[in-house]
């Protein structure tokens, strides 16, 4: 499991949150959309940043108050392998509480025949 802190900007007037891990030696080389979430990736596929369209919508779904947008105070990225899946995990630090939106991404175990 690798943890990260990460900066972060939410934009109401496109409703959009963005949360970079980029580090200073890192650069941008693609890019992937699962639904409203967009994920940026290195030349070597780590995961360095996510964009959430319509993101006070989207945090209904994960039970988190989209008031709660202008109280963000951190935002930290996890990416770890669980069950044969990639999980990336975006963990919001509130004024007086913590949230979690957990991405499974893809499954990781070969097929069998």
């Amino acid at each position: 499991m690798q943890t990260k802190e990460c900066r972060f900007s939410y934009s109401g007037l496109d409703d959009s949150l963005i949360v970079s891990c980029k580090e200073e030696n890192e650069n941008v080389k693609g890019r992937f959309s699962l639904g409203n979430f967009i994920f940026s990736l290195t030349g070597r596929g780590k995961i360095i940043g996510i964009q959430v369209l319509n993101v006070s919508e989207v945090l209904p779904e994960y039970n988190i108050n989209p008031n709660l947008l202008k109280e963000i105070k951190d935002i930290n990225l996890i990416t770890a392998q669980k069950e044969g899946c990639l999980v990336i995990a975006l963990i919001f630090t509130f004024k007086n509480q913590q949230a979690k939106i957990s991405i499974p991404l893809m499954n990781l175990n070969p097929l069998i025949s």
